[in-house]
């Protein structure tokens, strides 16, 4: 059977606005007690294989429930899951289906109980757009021999129907209730509990396709992937103070945006401006705190030379607002519901109403077809420009545009020959750091108004950044011209 269920985390103190949501008023409703045994070898080689292993206790009944970790993005969870009766409190290895069999380590018949879940569960049956939905509270712990996690989500478990409805299900509900989307399962919790691992960013990873990949199908993995890079790195973002992760998740939306630009000819803005507006707000919150952030990585070289103690002081006190802000902006039922949106209308494809024949023959087609001409188009495009006549306003609009055909280049890398496309991002890359930089010294002249300095210590500063850009200018210079004198990139369609 697969499994496909939203979760969501929900504050204790909200409990009774979801037993008493209007949605659920008129629906059969089920109370029970849940405790479940989780099983793993001493090494966590089932972990190591992305299933997990469980017997359930209902009253007098046994489940043993085999899970494969399927996949968990925007919240939805989908995954392979088979379950048995059985009669005892121990693993029941002959009630295995075969087919579950290749998912098992050798040594699976070592497994031992782990840790464990106690919640209690009230559910509803309800019906959306003729499809049946199983809403779940669940308020219990998880627990192993040292310590425990409260549980405190709802899941919403599709029973039959769209998917699409699971998400107007979660945001009827949000309306009322305050709560945030889960990407980590129970047995994730519990596996946390006996491997504690430290927070950590994560970066993009690559995206996979292959010749037969439609150009529609490669828009929608793109904007998933995204939202997958995003939503990794709200962790360390709300729980630790590690500027990578507000640096990552300000490189996902705007990798985001790019994937959503690069598309535009064939996916009609109309169709998602008011999600283009929320996610720029997104971007535009956090884009406060990276800057804040960028501006004292780029200040410590020269703290040598100048009396730092002031500055720092206001910086720290600027930087911890920002990241007030951001923390309250994960937290907030708008980033909830930005992303709640985003994954219902990718499933919905509502860009294909009203679309002319012939773009909706062009999402049909191969990916390498679309690919290749929007990317070859934009390389040509930038080409043209004369660096020397640019202001710093058109250097900062050359810089997004880089990063735009930088971001299109990286989303179909597969395609690209390795030998070109190594050389290339090397080009690239110069380009972005040295552009970077002019970017980094007109936003921190800005920044550095707000501080209210010393005029000494704020004219050092400003000295500095400008003799920072004369070295960052020529350096460009040369990385123009070697990115001029390259070949547009391009692969066989």
């Amino acid at each position: 059977m697969i499994e496909k269920e939203l979760k969501l985390l929900l504050n204790t103190e909200d409990v009774d606005k979801v037993k008493q949501h209007p949605l659920l008023q008129q629906a059969s409703k089920n109370s029970q007690l849940l405790y479940s045994v989780y099983f793993d070898t001493v090494e966590h080689d089932l972990l190591r294989n992305k299933i997990g292993f469980r017997i359930r206790h209902i009253d007098e009944r046994r489940i043993q429930t085999l899970k494969t970790a399927g996949s968990g993005v925007g919240g939805l969870h989908t995954r392979q899951e088979w379950e048995n009766d059985i009669t005892g409190d121990t693993p029941d290895y002959e009630q295995i289906p075969t087919d579950a069999l290749p998912y098992l380590p050798a040594n699976f018949n070592t497994i031992q109980p782990i840790f464990t879940t106690e919640f209690k569960r009230i559910t509803w049956l309800i019906n959306i757009n003729n499809s049946v939905i199983e809403i779940a509270l669940d308020q219990g712990e998880v627990k192993n021999s040292n310590q425990s996690k409260p549980i405190s989500e709802i899941e919403l478990e599709l029973k039959s129907g769209s998917e699409i409805n699971l998400y107007e299900a979660a945001l009827i509900l949000l309306d009322d209730i305050p709560f945030t989307i889960e990407n980590k399962s129970k047995a994730a919790i519990g596996y946390s509990l006996c491997k504690p691992q430290p927070l950590k960013s994560y970066k993009a990873g690559s995206i996979q396709f292959d010749s037969t990949t439609t150009a529609e199908q490669a828009f929608i993995h793109i904007i998933w992937h995204c939202l997958q890079h995003l939503q990794a790195n709200e962790d360390i973002v709300l729980y630790n103070n590690d500027i990578e992760g507000v640096h990552q998740m300000r490189l996902a939306l705007r990798r985001l945006l790019s994937g959503l630009n690069l598309y535009k000819t064939l996916i009609p803005k109309k169709s998602y401006k008011k999600l283009r507006q929320e996610l720029k707000w997104i971007n535009d919150v956090l884009a406060v705190a990276r800057d804040w952030d960028v501006l004292a990585v780029n200040l410590q070289p020269i703290q040598p030379y100048c009396s730092m103690e002031e500055l720092k002081s206001k910086l720290t006190t600027k930087q911890t607002e920002a990241y007030v802000k951001v923390r309250d902006m994960l937290r907030s039922q708008r980033y909830t519901r930005t992303l709640l949106l985003l994954s219902k209308w990718l499933l919905e494809k509502s860009w294909r109403n009203n679309l002319e024949d012939k773009y909706l023959q062009h999402l049909d087609n191969p990916t390498t077809d679309f690919a290749n001409q929007v990317l070859t188009t934009r390389q040509a495009a930038i080409r043209c420009e004369d660096i020397t006549k640019l202001n710093s306003t058109q250097l900062h609009d050359l810089r997004i545009d880089i990063k735009k055909i930088n971001y299109g280049i990286r989303f179909f890398v597969d395609f690209y020959p390795a030998n070109i496309i190594r050389p290339y991002n090397k080009t690239i890359s110069h380009l972005k750091d040295e552009l970077g930089f002019f970017n980094d010294a007109y936003v921190a002249n800005k920044l550095l108004e707000q501080l209210d300095l010393e005029p000494k210590t704020k004219h050092f500063l400003t000295g500095w950044y400008s003799y920072q850009q004369m070295l960052y200018l020529d350096k460009f210079k040369t990385s123009w011209q070697n990115f001029v004198e390259k070949p547009i990139l391009k692969f066989e369609a």
